[in-house]
């Protein structure tokens, strides 16, 4: 058997990971919150959208562009034309005009997709992890070895013990 000590050592060992995960599972849920605030803050405006082409990655994502009114109307002299990038739109958008928040050069499609997935896998590894975690540090470590194969008395009965 082991001793004590390295139990309570790999009890340590595993709340830490656990720990570890469930803080990676706090930042998902950060960004799931600061991405609807992003998402949800700016201006309202009206992008057309003008192009898009696939980025580089593991998915198949696209990066589009398009342009849109800020500033006030084009009429009046106030307003001006931007062009920039519009995250979250697709192909399919291509010469549509979609509604969008506005900050900078960028705009963000009322699309709150990746933020409650974002929102959804963060609680789940968040809150899954720390109760694991609590519960690594309360059970005992278990011996490896089947109780049969340790020499210990079992208590398995044979029919003639029945009779």
């Amino acid at each position: 058997m082991r001793p004590a000590n390295g139990n309570r050592r790999n009890a340590r060992l595993i709340r830490g990971v656990f720990l570890i995960v469930a803080l990676v599972g706090i930042g998902m849920i950060a960004g799931g919150i600061a991405s609807i605030i992003h998402k949800e803050s700016g201006l309202k405006a009206r992008a057309t959208i003008t192009a898009c082409h696939r980025t580089v990655s593991m998915h198949s994502t696209y990066q589009c562009d398009g342009s849109w009114v800020e500033g006030g109307s084009l009429v009046s002299g106030k307003g001006h034309v931007v062009l920039g990038s519009v995250d979250d739109a697709e192909p399919s958008d291509i010469g549509k005009t979609i509604a969008v928040r506005v900050s900078g050069d960028h705009a963000y499609t009322p699309s709150l997709r990746v933020p409650i997935i974002l929102l959804v896998l963060g609680g789940l590894l968040g809150l899954g992890s720390l109760v694991l975690a609590i519960a690594a540090g309360r059970q005992p470590a278990r011996d490896p070895i089947p109780t049969i194969l340790s020499g210990a008395p079992t208590s398995s009965v044979t029919a003639e013990e029945n009779e």
